[in-house]
């Protein structure tokens, strides 16, 4: 008797039930962390970006403007191919090539969700280490030229709100590319339409930082333009910084389709209209 109840399978309390579920989502996101490193188009993307970088950085050592154009650059041929991987990895489950994800599949269409917004772990470290580089980079060289007259100076750095903005930025886009994924029927045609959306929003990045527009930038570049004034401002980029985390949150849970869902897409809407707000309250024009 004492042996056959000691052979009795025990059943998973509910927290140890939650416990296992977390593991799988963790295990699964691990595994798609390393099909993230096995895009091609994510390593693409990473050297133009690094050879765009290293070539503004060498060229034009006088030009004023290229303390504004060095931050987009570190993140502008990146975000392209987020997007391309984002698309494709939220339409997976979708796709005519695979079979449909089983109603007995030990986790769902959410869960697999969780573990490919996890996975974009990746391509942020990576940009956020190759902004670390350029700001310790910038700094050993002495800063940049910007401005005129009395203004004038030629050591100027970016800071550490300015270098966060790209690994942002990178998180926006492919949170988004997983949302649209999982929600379009096919991949292709989102994929070339937000190419063309991130080609208008990013491309030419000097539009986005004139009065009030600023504010909704996907990329804040400093200084902010103004008539007959031009100002770098650190509280501005900072708040930033918290929109663009809020529309992080906001594509994360447009990617769900259960809990989380609401509590991410409300409280990042609301985040980001108080992040707008505050920007334009703070700006001292």
């Amino acid at each position: 008797m004492i042996g056959h109840t000691a052979t009795e399978s025990i059943p998973a309390t509910p927290s140890l039930a939650d416990a296992r579920h977390r593991t799988a989502i963790a295990h699964l996101a691990r595994v798609e962390s390393f099909t993230m490193l096995r895009r091609l188009s994510l390593w693409i993307g990473l050297a133009l970006t690094l050879a765009s970088l290293v070539v503004a950085m060498r060229g034009q050592p006088q030009s004023a403007t290229k303390y504004r154009d060095l931050v987009p650059l570190s993140s502008f041929p990146m975000t392209f191919a987020m997007w391309i991987v984002g698309v494709r990895a939220g339409h997976r489950d979708r796709s005519s090539r695979r079979p449909s994800l089983a109603d007995s599949a030990p986790l769902g269409g959410d869960e697999r969700a969780m573990a490919r917004l996890a996975s974009l772990v990746v391509p942020i470290c990576l940009v956020a280490f190759v902004m670390a580089l350029f700001g310790i980079a910038s700094r050993l060289e002495g800063g940049f030229r910007m401005g005129d007259g009395s203004a004038r100076t030629e050591g100027a750095v970016h800071s550490i709100f300015d270098l966060l903005q790209p690994p942002l930025v990178v998180a926006v886009v492919g949170a988004a590319g997983v949302a649209t994924g999982r929600a379009a029927r096919w991949s292709s045609p989102p994929i070339v339409l937000g190419l063309l959306l991130l080609f208008i929003g990013l491309g030419p990045w000097w539009l986005w930082n004139e009065r009030y527009v600023y504010a909704t930038a996907l990329m804040q570049v400093q200084p902010l333009e103004f008539p007959e004034r031009q100002l770098v401002h650190a509280p501005t980029v900072a708040l930033h910084d918290l929109y663009l985390l809020a529309l992080v949150a906001v594509f994360s849970g447009l990617a769900l389709r259960q809990h989380p869902r609401g509590r991410l897409v409300g409280g990042g809407a609301l985040l980001a209209a108080l992040a707008v707000v505050a920007q334009l309250v703070v700006a001292p024009f």
